[in-house]
């Protein structure tokens, strides 16, 4: 093996977080590396944006790119029971005000490929098709990465990681660091691509639609040339229950049962085949070493159901930047503030998803998010989440801590009006 080349930073992924950071610690004047394991572009399933996160994009220098994509515009979310009890719609623009009126629902092989092309123009030297199996002298100023490309194995020196590897969290693994779990019950995801699926008319064609069951739920994300990302969600524990059926039988199974969807789904064909994901909600405890910071879903993976992971991707990527960049300029690595900071940062958004993420699964608490009520305007603080803002002021989380003890007494006293269908 030849005498390995020198990079200021090595990034472990290509998707949007490493892609992010990458561009950021580029322009800062790094020499960097960004090690992706599959050839773009690939399928990715996260397709929905967050108009919060718009400001992102435009800090990336990418916004232009992403309004002349093509992709599909989303001016709101919408949330309704399968069975079509109940229905209610968020509009950005009413809750955001005009500046943040839509984002867009994007097919994750262009999006990302758009991204992962920014950070090459920013100066990144990009590596496809190669795989990380580990890293020597670890967390240290002489790291050297372990790789295996389409030419065989080699080396990379560093003085940085940036571990933006997705779910499969090679960092966190190789250093064995133990996962937390904020949510008890797993989850597994079958999802796919369809065209065809019936839409809303208007504005909200480019709606979110998150059709509830007992126990789970489906999404419908309209993408662009009539195409549709459809998605279950439910216990992992109903897969196994099912024994030896196939995802196509479950899925067929929980689509004849909720009409909302079906119906839609009616006139649909199936793009390829159906795909599945597990292993729901977990987070590392720390995010960050000396010179090693975890990003995105390398660093914790929150339930997709308010569709925050680009976003929080995107946020993390450019925060971790930021910290190598000026702890580089100081000759050093991150300090415990440093890493205790970043940590505490990137966990907060996630905790503050985490909340909500647990009253939309609790039967009391979807009844009284689907009838919601001007009183000390927590609607409106509820949008602001779900829009993405991650910047919460103290009357949003005095809302949103009042709105968690209305879905606890409403398992006591009947507020809002009860749904059969998940009882």
């Amino acid at each position: 093996m030849s005498q390995p080349a020198r990079y200021d930073a090595v990034v472990v992924g290509g998707g949007p977080a490493g892609s992010a950071a990458g561009s950021k610690l580029a322009a800062a004047g790094l020499k960097v590396a960004i090690l992706e394991k599959e050839k773009f572009p690939r399928f990715s399933i996260g397709e929905s944006l967050l108009p919060h996160g718009n400001s992102l994009l435009k800090e990336l220098g990418v916004w232009e790119r992403v309004e002349s994509s093509g992709f599909m515009r989303k001016y709101g979310a919408e949330f309704c029971t399968a069975d079509k009890s109940r229905l209610r719609r968020f509009w950005f623009a009413q809750n955001l005000g005009p500046a943040l009126e839509y984002t867009y629902q994007v097919e994750r092989a262009k999006f990302d490929e758009l991204l992962l092309d920014n950070a090459r123009e920013s100066g990144c030297q990009v590596m496809e098709e190669t795989k990380v199996i580990g890293v020597e002298n670890p967390d240290t100023a002489t790291m050297e990465v372990l790789c295996e490309g389409p030419s065989g194995p080699f080396k990379i020196e560093t003085g940085w990681i940036v571990d933006a590897s997705g779910r499969s969290a090679f960092a966190g693994q190789f250093l064995r660091i133990p996962r937390k779990r904020p949510q008890k019950n797993r989850r597994i995801a079958i999802y796919g691509h369809f065209e065809n699926v019936l839409r809303n008319g208007g504005k909200a064609e480019g709606h979110i639609t998150i059709a509830r069951i007992k126990g789970g739920w489906f999404w419908l994300i309209p993408l662009a040339n009539n195409k549709t990302s459809v998605g279950l969600v439910i216990p992992s524990s109903e897969l196994r229950d099912h024994g030896k059926k196939d995802l196509e039988e479950i899925f067929a199974q929980a689509l004849q049962a909720a009409p909302e969807v079906a119906d839609r789904m009616r006139h649909s064909n199936r793009l390829g085949q159906l795909k599945a994901t597990g292993d729901y909600s977990w987070k590392f405890p720390t995010f960050a070493k000396r010179r090693i910071i975890l990003t995105g879903d390398a660093a914790g993976f929150i339930d997709p159901i308010f569709s925050s992971g680009v976003m929080i991707a995107l946020k993390s990527g450019i925060r971790a930047a930021a910290l190598i960049s000026h702890a580089k300029k100081e000759g050093r690595g991150l300090s415990h503030w440093d890493r205790f900071i970043y940590t505490f940062q990137v966990s907060r958004w996630m905790h503050q998803y985490a909340q909500i993420i647990k009253v939309f699964y609790d039967r009391a608490g979807f009844e009284v998010f689907m009838n919601p009520s001007p009183f000390l305007q927590i609607p409106l603080s509820i949008a602001r989440l779900v829009g993405g803002e991650t910047k919460l002021n103290s009357f949003d989380k005095l809302r949103l801590l009042a709105f968690q003890w209305i879905c606890r007494l409403q398992k006591i006293i009947p507020i809002a009006p009860s749904i059969p269908s998940l009882r």
